[in-house]
C-alpha cells in the first residue's frame, strides 16, 4: 500500500462525515474545505495525503497557492496582519475542531503527533 493511501485511510477514519463525503466526493470541495482539510492533513504530517489531495483538486490548490502568495505579500508591508486578520487563531480552531471529534480514545495521540508535527516547520 502506497503511503498516500495509508495516510488516506487513517485520515478517513478519523475525520468528521461531513470530510469524509467532502474527500470521497459524496459532497462539492469548496475552497473553504480545501484549505481547511489540507492544513490538517500538512499539521498530521500528511505530506504524500495532503499531494494527492492537491492533486485531485490542482484548481483549488491552485486558488489557494494564489491566495497565500497574496497574503505573503501583504504580511511583508503590514506584519501585523496576521495577527490582526486573526489568522492563527483560524488555523487553531481548525485543528482543535478536528481533535476534539476524534475518538477520545485516540485525541492525545493525534495531538501529539500534531504538536510533534509543528515543531518540525
Amino acid at each position: 500500500m502506497r503511503k498516500s493511501e495509508e495516510e488516506q485511510n487513517i485520515f478517513l477514519s478519523i475525520c468528521s462525515a461531513y470530510d469524509r463525503d467532502v474527500l470521497t466526493g459524496k459532497e462539492e470541495m469548496k475552497k473553504e474545505d480545501f484549505e481547511r482539510i489540507t492544513h490538517i492533513t500538512m499539521a498530521l504530517g500528511f505530506i504524500p495525503y495532503t499531494q494527492l489531495i492537491c492533486s485531485l483538486h490542482m484548481d483549488l490548490a491552485v486558488e489557494l497557492e494564489e491566495h497565500e502568495e497574496r497574503e505573503r505579500e501583504i504580511y511583508l508591508e503590514y506584519p501585523e496582519y496576521y495577527d490582526d486578520e486573526e489568522i492563527y487563531e483560524k488555523y487553531d480552531k481548525w485543528i482543535e475542531d478536528f481533535c476534539s471529534q476524534i475518538p477520545e480514545d485516540r485525541q492525545e495521540y493525534y495531538r501529539t503527533l500534531i504538536k510533534e508535527n509543528k515543531q518540525e516547520y
